[in-house]
């Protein structure tokens, strides 16, 4: 029954992490920022907030798909229109 005792909790975590929640808050801040609004300020939003704690949520600003994004946003409110 050595088996039965590693089950408890979660099945399915030899799957490994499931980053839904990563990809939401990743998702909010990239829109609020294209909306035009600062990070240091979207940082401070309620949602934000409930989302994780602070470790969490600057894991999630430093993660390299983050920031693309982020870069991108500004290249593309940088860019003359056309």
């Amino acid at each position: 029954m050595l088996l039965s005792g590693r089950l408890h909790g979660n099945p399915y975590l030899f799957l490994g992490r499931r980053p839904f929640r990563e990809a939401r808050l990743r998702s909010y801040l990239v829109t609020q920022h294209r909306l035009g609004r600062p990070l240091a300020e979207i940082l401070e939003d309620p949602y934000v907030r409930r989302c994780g704690s602070t470790t969490f949520c600057w894991s999630v600003v430093q993660d390299p798909r983050t920031i693309a994004a982020l870069e991108e946003n500004l290249r593309l409110l940088e860019s003359p229109s056309a």
